[in-house]
């Protein structure tokens, strides 16, 4: 049974059972209580230390994978480092790891603040790692305006390179690992994903909330979250922060289980 332990501050389900969103900053739960948020549409309820994506950022393909051109090898230079990814490794720098082995990815968009003469903007944060989250090897991308360039020496688009970093990632390690998770709890095992959510054979749960097979719709990124959505009711129930480790998995891994 793998255990992770909840690290990652946010708004979650009050474990003490109120039907509100309590505040877990990372070492304890506080007092402070929110009204649990009705579904992706109200994001003004996500407290500043949250990412949230940029208007412009379009949505990723929620199923499948390998969309057009996705593959095909990515050379770009990141903040005066060598990028390089193809269907066998991710390389940046010094540091290098073979698909296969990753066991943790996570990304999503990150808003930067203006201040200090710097203009607001988006950086896009792509990790890839192995266990433990805290402390195993792991190699971090962050693009953005500065300094990237193609081989041939021209500016690039930061988030299109993210986007081909994801596409790669999904080819090459997202499937595989939502297999083994899938196998996991078709063999009856709980597994811990995104340091929050327990699936298991018969459902999810994070914190208080329980929910059956047959009680969830499926699965959606939005708004910097996964959201978990009931089949009764168009509004989500449960989330998780899109940047914790492997929550990007969960909505293939929840339609996977389904179709037992």
């Amino acid at each position: 049974m793998r255990r992770h332990v909840l690290t990652q501050p946010g708004w979650y389900a009050d474990p003490y059972g109120s039907g509100s969103m309590r505040w877990w900053d990372g070492q304890s739960w506080t007092q402070h209580l929110n009204p649990q948020p009705s579904g992706p549409a109200r994001p003004e309820q996500v407290p500043q230390q949250a990412v949230q994506p940029p208007p412009q950022q379009q949505p990723l393909p929620q199923q499948g994978w390998g969309q057009p051109g996705g593959t095909a090898p990515l050379s770009v230079t990141v903040r005066g480092l060598s990028l390089h990814a193809d269907a066998h490794r991710l390389a940046y720098g010094n540091a290098a790891m073979p698909w296969a082995h990753v066991e943790w990815v996570a990304y999503w968009a990150a808003a930067v603040p203006a201040g200090f003469g710097q203009r607001p903007g988006t950086s896009w944060m792509f990790q890839v790692g192995r266990h433990p989250f805290h402390g195993g090897p792991r190699l971090e991308i962050v693009t953005d305006s500065a300094d990237l360039v193609d081989p041939a020496g021209r500016g690039v688009d930061a988030e299109q390179v993210w986007r081909r970093l994801v596409e790669l990632c999904r080819v090459n390690a997202e499937q595989r690992l939502v297999t083994e998770l899938a196998a996991e709890v078709r063999r009856g095992e709980s597994v811990d994903v995104a340091q929050g959510l327990t699936v298991h054979p018969g459902g999810v749960r994070g914190n208080r909330v329980s929910l059956s097979w047959s009680a969830i719709s499926g699965a959606r990124m939005e708004g910097g979250r996964v959201w978990i959505q009931q089949s009764s009711s168009a509004n989500p129930v449960l989330y998780v922060p899109q940047q914790n480790p492997n929550a990007v998995l969960i909505p293939a891994l929840i339609a996977l289980l389904k179709q037992r």
